[in-house]
């Protein structure tokens, strides 16, 4: 073996320190004669016979290795012991491996502040289910998290538990009817999932469920742009919730809807403190808000990477508007419509009902009117929650849903008014 200045090295029965640096090195009859530094800077000598030579242990790297990862490794073994003193263990103890965004979302932005009050708005498929699953789980290893409850749309309750259940090895509990008529929430279970549209339209279930009554550490809001004043009946799920639990988590891909006044309503669900109630006229003109990350976290998926900075986790994609103008006889027809939603519609559902018409007289005249003939059948007969429900059970078609919640809609007061001054409608295209 070839000793040299420079080199760190470990010298057993010596009487030196166990790690020191060569400072010079003198060969010696097969033998070494080394000046050894140590870490306080003090000189040592010690002298190795040529069979003492290979007792030596000499550092082949120092100093030069991936920082990143060693934390990371750090990390993972402090966690994996903090679990084992962890006092709720559904989420505890079922190992995933995370993206990196994910990683980064959950352990450098949510995981850093104790009370959290956040809105994630990464775009879909990015696996914010996967980030509040994390996000709990670590919670409860430091002991800090409970009991919990998840929020969901009515399609996407069967999907968490499935998604906890595999990829955390834990089991959401779903609220219904039974389990409050059978005061199931007093069971000393950790986890809990209920429908928004159930809290929504059941007082016994909203009763329950307040955080004064359940305990909740935390709850999670998925699909969270369903709580803003365009649904009354999810709106006051949100506040009910929200205003009262400690860490409030919400989670949708589309948080502005290029509404201003939508986006500061779920601002101010996430924090009253720092973003004040923007008031509940639709119409109001607010210059445009920007949360700092401590609230709020958006990430596209042409922007997200692996572990290494570089390989890309979703392939390249291009998109660009078509301008498509009206024409003389369409223009009329469209702005008919819009100037109906003005006079009939409560101020809170006109921002979804200008959407749904303008979307369907820019279309087509012939779906327009079909809207509009819906309107006149549906009007009132329904609340809107369920009338979304009863459309798209599964979920997943959001304009469907939209347009069934704007034709089933109630009149304005001074729509009422009007029509009953008028004894009649002045035609099928009125709303």
């Amino acid at each position: 073996m070839r000793l040299e200045s420079g080199q760190r090295v470990h010298i057993p029965g010596k009487n030196v320190p166990h790690w020191v640096t060569i400072d010079a090195a003198i060969p010696n009859d097969g033998g070494w004669t080394l000046y050894l530094r140590d870490d306080d800077d003090v000189i040592h000598k010690a002298d190795l016979s040529a069979s003492e030579v290979d007792s030596a242990t000499v550092l082949s790297h120092d100093g030069d290795g991936n920082s990143p990862r060693v934390l990371a490794g750090l990390w993972t073994q402090w966690m994996a012991a903090a679990g084992a003193n962890a006092n709720a263990t559904l989420l505890a103890s079922v190992p995933l491996r995370p993206y990196a965004h994910q990683s980064n979302a959950v352990y450098g932005a949510m995981l850093t502040q104790p009370k959290l009050r956040f809105l994630l708005a990464d775009e879909p498929g990015t696996g914010k289910t996967i980030m509040a699953g994390l996000y709990l789980r670590e919670m409860q290893k430091l002991g800090l998290v409970t009991r919990a409850l998840v929020v969901a749309p009515a399609g996407l309750v069967t999907k968490w538990q499935a998604d906890v259940a595999r990829f955390f090895g834990g089991e959401l509990r779903r609220i219904t009817n039974d389990t409050i008529q059978q005061h199931g929430l007093s069971d000393p279970h950790d986890m809990w999932i209920v429908s928004l549209e159930l809290a929504a339209v059941n007082p016994n279930v909203q009763d329950a469920i307040r955080t004064d009554r359940a305990g909740w550490d935390v709850v999670v809001f998925d699909e969270a742009h369903r709580l803003t004043p365009t649904a009354e009946s999810f709106h006051r799920v949100g506040r009910l919730l929200a205003m009262t639990t400690p860490r409030v988590l919400l989670m949708t891909a589309t948080p502005h809807r290029g509404s201003e006044y939508l986006f500061r309503h779920l601002l101010y669900l996430v924090d009253p403190d720092v973003f004040p109630h923007p008031g509940m006229d639709p119409k109001a003109t607010f210059h445009q808000i920007k949360p700092g990350p401590v609230y709020f976290l958006r990430r596209m998926k042409e922007d997200l990477v692996d572990y290494d900075g570089v390989t890309k986790l979703f392939k390249g994609r291009t998109a660009h508007n078509e301008p498509v103008p009206l024409n003389s006889v369409e223009y009329p027809y469209y702005q008919e419509a819009i100037d109906l939603v003005d006079e009939y519609f409560p101020s809170t559902a006109a921002p979804l009902a200008k959407m749904v018409y303008g979307k369907r007289a820019a279309s087509t005249l012939h779906a327009l009117a079909e809207t509009l003939k819906r309107r006149r059948d549906l009007m009132g007969s329904e609340s809107t929650v369920e009338a979304a429900h009863r459309v798209d059970p599964d979920d997943v078609d959001e304009a469907a849903q939209d347009e069934a919640r704007v034709t089933t809609e109630g009149q304005s007061p001074l729509g009422q008014r009007r029509r009953r001054s008028a004894g009649s409608w002045r035609g099928s295209s009125h709303s």
